[in-house]
């Protein structure tokens, strides 16, 4: 598991322009949003808070992203104080059911809690990915009663997950 530096940036934005190609419906970011990016900008993003899961050979496989509430309003359900928010998970098609989500996630709970602080972790996830529901579930999160509409697929919604650490 590798937590990002700006140097990481090439991998980065490699693993979202193919998770954004995969599974547009999972994200709120666009690949026209991600595709437009400079190398500055790409590397201001590559922090310490984003997770890689790699092969043997340094090849990613998979990624998520832990925020807290100061990362600003643009996440969607607000978070609490003492939440960490998971967000752009991803595991390429050819590492799924591996054990890469379970490994992402362990490292995510771990940052959030040793590293940041948290008391509960927070997601979204789109009402019609039941498998990555879960997966989730599977990691101790419930659904919380909370929704919010998803911004570009209208009529559908993300339905907001959590447990605590």
């Amino acid at each position: 598991m590798v937590r990002l530096g700006p140097d990481d940036w090439r991998s980065y934005a490699a693993l979202r322009v193919a998770m954004l190609t995969d599974a547009p419906e999972a994200f709120w970011t666009t690949l026209a949003d991600v595709e437009r990016l400079s190398e500055a900008q790409w590397r201001r993003r590559s922090t310490d808070r984003t997770l890689q899961a790699r092969d043997g050979d340094g090849a990613p496989l998979g990624t998520l992203t832990v925020l807290t509430p100061d990362a600003g309003p643009a996440l969607g359900l607000q978070p609490e104080d003492a939440d960490a928010l998971v967000v752009a998970v991803y595991v390429i098609p050819a590492a799924r059911r591996r054990g890469v989500v379970d490994a992402l996630l362990g490292a995510a709970h771990d940052l959030a809690r040793d590293g940041l602080g948290a008391r509960r972790m927070v997601l979204q996830v789109n009402e019609r990915n039941l498998a990555a529901q879960r997966v989730y579930e599977r990691h101790g999160y419930v659904l919380t009663g909370e929704s919010l509409p998803h911004p570009h697929q209208p009529g559908v919604r993300d339905l907001e997950m959590a447990r605590p650490l």
